[in-house]
């Protein structure tokens, strides 16, 4: 009878565990199909669009067309509505945990692969991603 409880009471608190914390459903960006919106600055200029990927070393999103920035040039980069923990600032490169987070608002998490790349590269009439210096 013992075990039998201590199970049930094991078994409830990790029920309990399942409701606790935030859930990635709160997230504004999770009301809405696509990434989140980017407001994005380097010293060639300001650009804002969707946040479609997030790699190592940049960030790529759609505006009238397809682009890369380096986390290198970026001065700032704000992610709308998201606090400011979504904010980078000048040489500031994200990794780990905060590399993530920024990646689970982006429109692709898992990375653009060849063939979403070639298919969005096609709807705006680019042969390759432009790179913003």
């Amino acid at each position: 009878m013992r075990t039998t409880k201590m199970l049930a009471t094991v078994a409830a608190f990790a029920l309990a565990g399942c409701q606790l914390g935030t859930s990635g459903a709160d997230l504004p960006v999770a009301q809405q199909p696509g990434g989140a919106h980017v407001s994005l600055r380097t010293s060639s200029g300001a650009y804002s669009g969707e946040l479609l990927a997030v790699q190592e070393d940049g960030v790529i999103i759609s505006s009238d067309r397809i682009m890369f920035a380096p986390f290198s040039a970026i001065v700032g980069l704000t992610v709308e509505n998201m606090g400011a923990h979504y904010r980078l600032g000048t040489a500031d490169v994200p990794r780990g945990e905060r590399l993530a987070q920024f990646r689970a608002v982006s429109r692709f998490p898992q990375g653009l692969t060849p063939n979403i790349r070639s298919v969005l590269l096609a709807q705006k009439s680019q042969g390759e991603i432009a790179v913003i210096p």
